[in-house]
């Protein structure tokens, strides 16, 4: 697919995820305009540092709250990342679904604490899929923005040869 194509694409995709009330349109924004021709995959490295980060703290708070004595001050580093990061991209849905499981957590609750991970963990997977989305079209477009073009008056395919009759 052309550039122009993929830019549409991505903004369409990021237009569905803002009319969802997924993602916040300017804070989301504001990781896009820090992309830079120093570092034109800024994007993508924001994004898959969010979703390896969100996973490693869901799996921790899923570990700590399965056990039998719950040490809610083991909770607190985990639940803090991903109410930052979800709020540094945008990620509407899932900072809320934080804020209650702060809630549960400061309550030392811990049914509703388990409650309120599987909302974050519901909203993570669901902007998950999106976000990875996003990542593909910003290295197909990263890709075809980094190729030389060719400006030898040769056609694509390589150079023409003809054979001296």
């Amino acid at each position: 697919m052309a550039l122009p194509g993929l830019k549409q694409q991505l903004q369409h995709l990021i237009e569905s995820m803002v009319n969802e009330g997924i993602l916040v349109e300017q804070q989301f924004a504001q990781v896009q305009e820090l992309k830079t021709s120093d570092n034109p995959n800024f994007v993508s490295q924001i994004l898959n540092d969010f979703c390896d980060g969100a996973e490693t703290s869901i799996t921790n708070l899923n570990k700590f709250l399965c056990e039998e004595q719950v040490e809610f001050d083991k909770l607190d580093t985990s639940i803090h990342l991903l109410k930052g990061s979800s709020s540094s991209i945008g990620a509407y849905q899932m900072r809320l679904a934080t804020v209650d499981l702060v809630k549960a957590v400061d309550e030392k609750d811990k049914e509703m604490s388990l409650e309120a991970l599987k909302k974050v963990t519901h909203e993570y997977l669901r902007i998950q899929y999106k976000l990875q989305t996003i990542i593909q079209l910003e290295n197909k477009m990263y890709d075809i923005e980094s190729k030389p073009l060719l400006h030898d008056g040769n056609c694509a395919a390589g150079p023409s040869y003809t054979k001296d009759i």
